[in-house]
C-alpha cells in the first residue's frame, strides 16, 4: 500500500504559511529535456522542500537503524487529484538489505521478475563482503601496524643519537688535528673511525631485526590484501551481471502515460550500477504511476559520510545515473509557474484506492542525547544540523563599470570608519572600485599604508587593496571574484576578513589563520583566496613569502611563513627533522575514556576517494600523535593534540579511527561527525622552533577560538 504523508509529519509548516503557494526561490532544478519536443522540463527543489527533508532527517536520527550504511533519501512534495498535499519518501537502492519497506516508496517495477535472481546474488555477495571485513580486520594487521610504528620510533631515536656522536667526534677529530701528530693522531682518528663503524653496525642490526619479526606478517598481510582484491573484483563483476538483469527488466512511467525500460532510456553497454534505484527516479515514477501532481522534491545524504557525501547536506540528481533519465520522467508533468507561465492543469480523477491511502502519522519524539548532546525535537520540527549559510556572490560584468560593495568595518563595538574606495581599472575597460583599509598593527597612531599599483600583462594598471593587520580576526567567509583576465595577478580579499599577527620580523611572520581559509592558493580561481595571497596584497615584501608548513583549510590556528628564501628552507628543515613542538586543541563530538596516550596508525590517501586520508596498515607513511584529555563538556571531550609526524588530516584520522580514539573531532563531516558545529573545532594554538637567523627558541602561542 503507497504513504502519502501529511506535511505535519515532518515540518508544523503549512503551505498557507507561505502565501498558499510554494516557495518561488528554488535553490536547485531537477531538469531535463524531453525525448520528444526537446523542451526544456524542470521541478524545483525549494525552501519548503528542504524544511520537510530536515523533518525526515530528524526522523532517521531518532533510528540507529538509518546510521548503518550511508545512502541517498529524497522526499518529494506532490498535490493529490482532489487538491491537498502530501507527500512521499524514498531510499535509494536497498535499506537494509530489503527493497520494500513499509512507509516508503516502493522499487520501480521489474525488481520482482528477477527477485530469485537477486536473492541468490545478494547472498553471494553478503558472504564475500564478510570475508573482506574479516579479512580486513586480521589480528596480524595491528600487530604489523603497532610493531612497525615501534620500529621506527626506535630507529628515529637511534638516528638522532647517531647524529649527535657524529657532530661530537667531528669536532673531536678537528681538535685532534690540531693538537696531536704522528702516531698518537692516527691512534686518535682510528678510535673514532671505529666508533662511527660501530654505529653503523648496531643501526643494521636493529633493521635486520625489524625485518625478521615484520616479514612473516608482512607475508600474511600480502597474501589477505590480494584475496581481498579478488573478492573486491568479483563483488563487482556480480554486482554488474544483476545490474544488466535489472536495467532490462525496470519499466518507468512518465505523466504522459508512457512507458519505457532503462536500457531503452539509456541503451549504452555500461549502464552505471544503481541506475533506476535512486531517490528521485523512485519518486517520480511512483507520482506518475498514481496520478498525483510533483511540485518539489529534495534529496539528501544520511549515514556514514562517502567520498564528498556528508550527512544533511542536499544534493541534486546524479549525473551519471539520474540525468539521462530526467528528460522522460517529467515529460507530461504541466510546468509549475514559477518555471513557464501559467499553464491549465489537466483534470485529475481520484484514484480508486484513494480511501486506502496510510495517513498514519510519524512523529516520534525523541528524548535520548543526539549528536553532541543537543536535544532531538519531535519529527514535526525542523532538523537543521548547524547555521544556515547565506552567501554573496557577485556577478563581474563585461563592460563598463562594476561597483564592489563597500561594508562596515565593526571591531568590537567600536564605530567604523567608512573605506576610501580606490580605482582599478577592470579587465574589460570599465572601472572598479575596490576598497581599501586601514592598515592598523595595535598601535594607537597607525599610519594608513598607500596602495601599490601594479602594471599586468595588459597592458593597464590594478590597485591592489591595502588591508587592514588586525588582532583577533573571527572565522573566515571569503568572498570569490570571478575574473577572466584581471588586471591583478594577486586576489582582491573581503576587506573585513583581515589576519592576525601572532608575530613578526625581518625574516618571518606567524599569522593566527582562521578557520575556512586556504592557507596556500589552490588550482582553480575560486579558490585563490588565501593566508598567502592576502599577506602577498597587504605586504611590500609580500611576493617573496612563502608558506613553511600547512593548515587544512578548516582548522585554525599558527601559521608560520618566511619572508626569504634562506629562512624558508632552514625553517622546512626543522619541520623535515621534527624539530619543530606543535601543540593542536581539539573537541571531541564524544566521550573518551582513556586519559592519555599515543596514536600509532600509519596514514595514506584514500585510493577511492582522494579528499580524504584513511588507515593503511600496509602502506601507509608513519603517523604518531601522543594525546592528553584536558575536559570532559557535556557529551563532548577537549583533547590536546601533540604530532610528532606532519601528515594530511593526521589528528583528524586518528581521532575518527576506531583503531585510535573512535571519535570524530566535533564539526569534522569529511570524517563522519554528524554533531551540529558551526565549524571544525580543531586549532593549532602552540607553535615552538629555533628562529632561523637569531638562532633562539621562539615559541607562540594563541588563545583557542572555541
Amino acid at each position: 500500500m503507497l504513504t502519502l504523508h501529511p506535511l505535519l509529519d515532518f515540518t508544523e509548516r503549512s503551505i498557507d504559511e507561505e502565501g498558499g503557494s510554494i516557495d518561488s526561490s528554488p535553490s536547485y532544478w531537477y531538469e531535463g529535456h524531453c525525448p520528444k519536443s526537446a523542451d526544456l522540463l524542470r521541478l524545483p527543489r525549494t525552501r519548503m522542500s528542504e524544511e520537510i527533508a530536515r523533518g525526515l532527517m530528524q526522523y532517521l536520527a531518532a533510528d540507529d537503524s538509518y546510521d548503518r550504511e550511508g545512502k541517498m533519501y529524497g522526499i518529494l512534495l506532490v498535490e493529490m487529484p482532489w487538491g491537498e498535499q502530501r507527500i512521499l519518501k524514498a531510499f535509494s537502492g536497498l535499506l537494509n538489505g530489503s527493497s520494500v519497506v513499509d512507509g516508503w516508496v516502493p522499487p520501480i517495477p521489474g525488481r520482482s521478475r528477477v527477485a530469485l535472481t537477486e536473492a541468490r546474488t545478494l547472498a553471494q555477495l553478503e558472504a564475500m563482503k564478510q570475508e573482506l571485513i574479516a579479512l580486513n580486520q586480521l589480528p596480524q594487521r595491528q600487530e604489523y601496524a603497532a610493531l612497525l610504528s615501534e620500529f621506527e620510533l626506535q630507529l628515529q631515536v637511534l638516528n638522532a643519537r647517531h647524529r649527535n656522536c657524529k657532530q661530537q667526534r667531528d669536532e673531536q677529530r678537528q681538535l685532534s688535528s690540531q693538537t696531536l701528530a704522528g702516531d698518537t693522531l692516527l691512534i686518535a682518528l682510528e678510535k673514532l673511525n671505529q666508533e662511527s663503524r660501530l654505529e653503523g653496525i648496531e643501526c643494521r642490526q636493529l633493521k635486520r631485526q625489524r625485518d625478521a619479526i615484520l616479514q612473516p606478517l608482512k607475508k600474511i598481510v600480502e597474501a589477505a590484501n590480494e584475496r581481498m582484491r579478488v573478492l573486491k573484483q568479483g563483488r563487482k563483476e556480480l554486482s554488474r551481471q544483476l545490474q544488466a538483469e535489472m536495467h532490462a527488466a525496470y519499466t518507468l512511467v512518465n505523466f504522459l502515460g508512457k512507458s519505457r525500460s532503462i536500457q531503452e532510456l539509456m541503451p549504452t553497454n555500461s549502464i552505471p550500477t544503481g541506475t533506476g534505484d535512486c531517490c528521485a527516479p523512485k519518486l517520480l515514477h511512483c507520482a506518475a504511476a498514481n496520478n498525483l501532481k510533483p511540485l518539489a522534491m529534495a534529496e539528501f545524504w544520511w549515514g556514514p559520510p562517502s567520498g564528498d557525501k556528508v550527512p544533511g547536506e542536499f544534493y541534486g540528481a546524479c549525473s551519471d545515473r539520474c540525468q539521462p533519465l530526467m528528460g522522460f520522467l517529467l515529460s507530461g508533468l504541466p510546468q509549475n509557474p514559477i518555471v513557464s507561465g501559467p499553464k491549465a492543469y489537466p483534470a485529475f480523477s481520484e484514484p480508486a484506492n484513494s480511501k486506502s491511502l496510510s495517513k498514519a502519522p510519524l512523529k516520534k519524539s525523541v528524548n535520548q542525547s543526539f549528536n553532541g548532546g543537543i536535544e532531538a525535537r519531535p519529527t514535526s520540527q525542523t532538523f537543521r544540523g548547524g547555521l544556515e549559510a547565506h552567501p554573496t556572490t557577485h556577478q563581474n560584468n563585461h563592460g563598463g563599470t562594476g561597483i564592489l560593495p563597500v561594508t562596515d568595518r565593526s571591531w568590537g563595538g567600536l564605530d567604523a570608519q567608512p573605506l576610501l574606495p580606490t580605482t582599478h581599472q577592470n579587465n574589460h575597460g570599465g572601472t572598479g572600485i575596490l576598497p581599501v583599509t586601514d592598515r592598523s598593527w595595535g598601535a594607537p597612531d597607525a599610519q594608513p599604508l598607500l596602495p601599490t599599483t601594479h602594471q599586468n600583462n595588459h597592458g593597464g594598471t590594478g590597485i591592489l587593496p591595502v588591508t587592514d593587520r588586525s588582532w583577533g580576526a573571527q572565522d573566515a567567509h571569503p568572498t570569490n571574484l570571478k575574473k577572466f583576465a584581471g588586471t591583478s595577478i594577486l586576489p582582491v580579499t573581503n576587506p573585513q576578513e583581515m589576519l592576525p599577527i601572532v608575530y613578526e620580523d625581518k625574516w618571518l611572520i606567524a599569522v593566527n589563520k582562521p578557520s575556512g581559509l586556504l592557507s596556500v592558493p589552490g588550482r582553480y580561481l575560486e579558490n585563490q583566496d588565501s593566508v598567502l595571497s592576502r599577506l602577498q596584497n597587504l605586504l611590500q615584501d609580500g611576493l617573496e613569502l612563502t608558506a613553511v608548513h600547512r593548515l587544512d583549510l578548516a582548522t585554525s590556528g599558527i601559521l608560520l611563513l618566511a619572508r626569504d628564501k634562506e629562512t624558508s628552507s632552514q625553517l622546512s628543515l626543522q619541520f623535515e627533522k621534527r624539530r619543530v613542538h606543535k601543540v593542536y586543541e581539539a573537541v571531541l563530538s564524544g566521550t573518551v575514556n582513556i586519559e592519555a596516550g599515543t596514536i600509532a596508525l600509519p596514514v595514506k590517501k584514500d585510493p577511492k576517494n582522494s579528499l580524504v586520508q584513511q588507515v593503511n596498515l600496509e602502506c601507509g607513511k608513519p603517523s604518531i600523535t601522543r594525546f592528553q584529555v584536558m575536559a570532559k563538556e557535556g557529551n563532548c571531550t577537549r583533547v590536546e593534540f601533540l604530532p610528532l609526524t606532519g601528515r594530511t588530516h593526521q589528528l583528524r584520522v586518528h581521532a575518527a579511527d576506531v583503531r585510535g580514539l573512535g571519535i570524530p573531532i566535533l564539526g569534522d563531516r569529511l570524517y563522519g561527525c554528524r554533531a551540529p558545529a558551526n565549524r571544525l573545532h580543531l586549532h593549532a594554538r602552540e607553535l615552538s622552533f629555533e628562529h632561523p637567523q637569531l638562532g633562539s627558541r621562539l615559541s607562540l602561542q594563541v588563545a583557542t577560538p572555541f
